[in-house]
């Protein structure tokens, strides 16, 4: 059960870790990203008066390498969050917790694993999120032979906003003989790429992607371009998508594990 304890604490450490600004730091307001605001953020990462030594000492008290997700996550001190502005942040989570029944899903006699990172609603994002709670900036669905129901050991899956107002996540999925790791992430000019075992994806061109390993220990992937989602709606996003006859075709060809 270790890796969802770590997800879930995760997104609450990443929620909820913010303090009041620094009057005397560079401040940046809410409207449009701009490289002059992006300069002034960088200073502030330089700048040890501007860092929020709370938060610092608290990633530090629950860091954690036993987890073994394809980047080890390093402790950077970070400016506080509101030098971007109150409300510039307003929480980041994954849909998509190990072991979680709603999270697997049957093609014919395949088994789908997916998973999401969204970030929430903020003064910053606001007008591209629009009414929905949170915006999904990255999804991915795997297919798998292999699903740990004691340990959960088949999967893990974290989502960081150290870099606000830019957010990553990363994760893995065990299969019998082959192993799928990934990254992604949003920048605040809303520029979203993610990497899976080293394919890249531009996910302006979709955020959703499936993965099918094959017998023979390579991969197979497709993009899908999905609509606007929040994690409100990805679940039944999900469901729907796997009735789709190009979707059940790519998860049941011949050579997929």
């Amino acid at each position: 059960m270790k890796n969802i304890c770590y997800s879930f604490v995760v997104f609450l450490l990443l929620s909820h870790c913010t303090t009041a600004p620094n009057m005397e730091a560079p401040t940046v307001s809410m409207s449009t990203w701009s490289k002059e605001k992006q300069a002034a953020h960088l200073l502030n990462r330089q700048d040890s008066t501007t860092w929020d030594t709370a938060m610092f000492n608290n990633d530090l008290a629950y860091i954690d390498f036993s987890i073994p997700l394809p980047i080890h996550s390093g402790i950077f001190p970070v400016p506080q969050y509101n030098l971007l502005g109150t409300g510039s942040f307003n929480g980041v989570g994954n849909f998509g917790y190990p072991g979680g029944d709603a999270y697997e899903e049957l093609v014919q006699d395949k088994k789908i694993l997916y998973n999401s990172f969204f970030v929430g609603k903020s003064e910053l994002n606001k007008a591209f999120v629009g009414e929905k709670k949170d915006e999904i900036f990255f999804h991915i669905m795997v297919l798998t032979d292999n699903i740990d129901t004691v340990d959960y050991s088949h999967v893990g899956s974290q989502v960081i906003s150290r870099n606000h107002p830019d957010y990553i996540g990363q994760g893995f999925y065990k299969m019998k003989d082959t192993r799928v790791d990934y990254t992604a992430f949003i920048t605040a000019e809303r520029k979203s790429y993610a990497i899976v075992n080293m394919r890249l994806f531009d996910l302006s061109d979709g955020k959703t992607i499936l993965i099918a390993p094959q017998k023979d220990k390579s991969f197979r992937s497709m993009q899908v371009n999905s609509p606007k989602l929040s994690s409100q709606e990805i679940e039944t996003y999900s469901h729907q998508l796997l009735q789709e006859q190009r979707v059940i075709d790519f998860f049941t060809k011949p050579g997929n594990i």
